[in-house]
This record gives C-alpha cells, structure tokens and sequence, in this order.
C-alpha cells in the first residue's frame, strides 16, 4: 500500500535547482481555537511534471465545477 499524506493546501512554491518544490500544509488546533497551519511535506516535481500535474488539476477542477462541487472564482481559506 502506498503511503498517505493529508494535504489541505500549498503555503509557498519554489523553484530551486531546476525543480518546483511545493511545501504543504494541514491545519491542527484543539476544537474552540483558531487552526494552525502546520507543514508536513514538500511535493519536488520537474518542470514538465509539474505541467503534467497542473494539467490533470485543471481538467478534475473543471469536472468538480460541472458537477457543482467546486465554484469557479471560489474564494481560498
């Protein structure tokens, strides 16, 4: 079984050494306080994995939005 890691966004995206390295984030906190984002992985793609990867994105964000999941222009948390 492949490893899992939970991912609830991007905080900064680099390019370094000929790579894009994404760094991630999930958020942890007790139930009545404000969450705190906490890094917990750096994604290292090669510029045309990273177009790859950019495309297949694009294409499920645009099936989410037909399918009413997603709203374009949605604001970010």
């Amino acid at each position: 079984m492949k490893p899992v890691t939970f991912i609830e966004g991007v905080s900064q995206v680099h390019f370094i050494n000929g790579n894009i390295r994404l760094d991630t984030f999930m958020l942890q906190g007790q139930q009545d306080a404000e969450p705190q984002r906490v890094e917990n992985a750096q994604l290292v793609f090669t510029p045309q994995g990273f177009l790859s990867a950019l495309g297949a994105m694009q294409h499920l964000a645009e099936k989410l939005a037909e399918a009413g999941v997603l709203q374009k222009n949605q604001p970010q948390q």
